[in-house]
């Protein structure tokens, strides 16, 4: 599956932050070199100026069940910008056992992370092992002394009938201040990889940082996340992607639309 965006709450920076990261809790299936660029425009509520993102995305099959991911991302939000550059792997273990580790390196302030480092673990249960349990940590550091550090567990089923349905939660402490926070998520992927899929996504819980810009301020509150991501493939070897996300806290609202185009090889 680091979403957790420039000053944001603690699961935007996750999710920016471990983009590879997200990449390793994907089984290695059949895979195909991938290459996507994309960008995004957001608007914010509570008079905040809008933001906007573009970014570079691949993933490599090298052989012996090994695929390596990368991305780089570049920003502008709340007058401030930043990004974030990350690169994860995912092995096969054995039939059963695979296992992800990713890092990734952030610049622009206090709104991206400086470093972070993502490992994971998964199983495949069942006789056509259709489910998949994951276990993973990771531990990102910003400006002024601040880190985020926990844990991510998820059960993923693979439905033959009509797609992929993953249920999981992020258990994150916060430092300084020692601030716990959960943000449980639940994601639905329908379609058929190669002609069309919709994956679409929601996560309701807490989080234990706000940063608008060069303030920092250690909250407890709550946030949601609803977003859905279109794939089209126009040829067996390329197609667009067009991405919405909708977040609402406490302190503001932040509506995003996105969209790219990928290349499979």
């Amino acid at each position: 599956m680091k979403t957790p965006n420039t000053p944001v709450p603690r699961l935007a920076r996750i999710a920016l932050a471990g983009a590879a990261a997200l990449a390793v809790l994907a089984p290695p299936a059949v895979a195909r070199d991938t290459l996507e660029i994309g960008a995004s425009s957001s608007r914010y509520s509570a008079s905040l100026p809008s933001g906007r993102s573009a970014h570079l995305r691949g993933s490599w099959a090298l052989g012996s069940g090994t695929v390596l991911n990368a991305e780089l991302l570049g920003e502008r939000k709340f007058d401030a910008d930043g990004g974030i550059a990350a690169a994860g792997v995912t092995q096969t273990i054995d039939a059963d056992w695979f296992a992800g580790a990713a890092l990734a390196g952030g610049w622009g302030g206090p709104n991206w992370n400086r470093s972070r480092v993502d490992a994971s673990v998964s199983r495949k249960w069942g006789a056509e092992r259709r489910w998949i349990t994951t276990l993973g940590g990771y531990h990102a550091r910003f400006d002024a002394g601040r880190s985020d550090s926990g844990l991510k567990i998820s059960a993923t089923y693979y439905a033959q009938s009509f797609g992929i349905v993953e249920l999981g939660a992020t258990l994150n402490r916060s430092r300084p201040g020692q601030v716990s926070s959960t943000m449980p998520w639940l994601a639905l992927t329908l379609g058929v990889p190669g002609e069309q899929t919709l994956a679409l996504r929601v996560s309701h819980g807490r989080e234990a940082w706000l940063a608008l810009g060069d303030t920092v301020q250690p909250v407890d509150f709550s946030s949601t996340t609803v977003g859905a991501d279109w794939r089209w493939w126009i040829a067996p070897d390329w197609g667009v992607v067009l991405r919405a996300e909708r977040y609402l806290n406490p302190s503001y609202r932040r509506t995003t639309l996105g969209g790219g185009v990928f290349v499979q090889m």
